[in-house]
């Protein structure tokens, strides 16, 4: 029985979703400080299969996406980001919808390294008085 190889496999495409999960790829990759040279030499690809993958171009199929997941040390969720799955199917959120998500995320995971109670308390606080004061200037 032959091996399937997911880095060999691929599927030409062009679709909205393909060029999303291709930019949350290239995202992912310069956030870990990771070069297309080492990434492409690391899935044993070319630099130029690697940016048809980053564009969209070309689909990442589900293997593929589970060793980009190990090597970005990033779940698969993180290549959906910005999606959000409504009654009527999955959706793109607005730009600003997707950049709150992301900074909701980051706010979580760093919040989550304090681990002083009393400075956990203080960054709460500035938290809750600057989102007050938001709410009553815009509204």
């Amino acid at each position: 029985m032959p091996h399937f190889d997911p880095v060999k496999n691929h599927m030409k495409t062009n679709n909205f979703i393909d060029r999303h999960v291709g930019a949350r790829l290239r995202f992912l990759r310069q956030d870990r400080g990771v070069t297309p040279d080492v990434l492409s030499r690391i899935l044993g690809i070319s630099p130029s299969r690697l940016d048809d993958l980053e564009e969209g171009r070309e689909r990442i199929s589900a293997d593929l996406m589970r060793v980009l997941s190990r090597v970005l040390r990033a779940p698969p969720s993180a290549f959906f980001e910005g999606f959000s799955v409504t009654a009527a199917g999955l959706v793109r959120l607005t730009d600003d919808d997707a950049r709150a998500a992301n900074d909701e995320e980051r706010l979580l995971r760093d919040f989550a390294r304090i681990r002083d109670h009393d400075a956990r308390q203080l960054v709460l606080t500035l938290v809750s008085s600057y989102a007050e004061f938001e709410g009553m200037a815009n509204g």
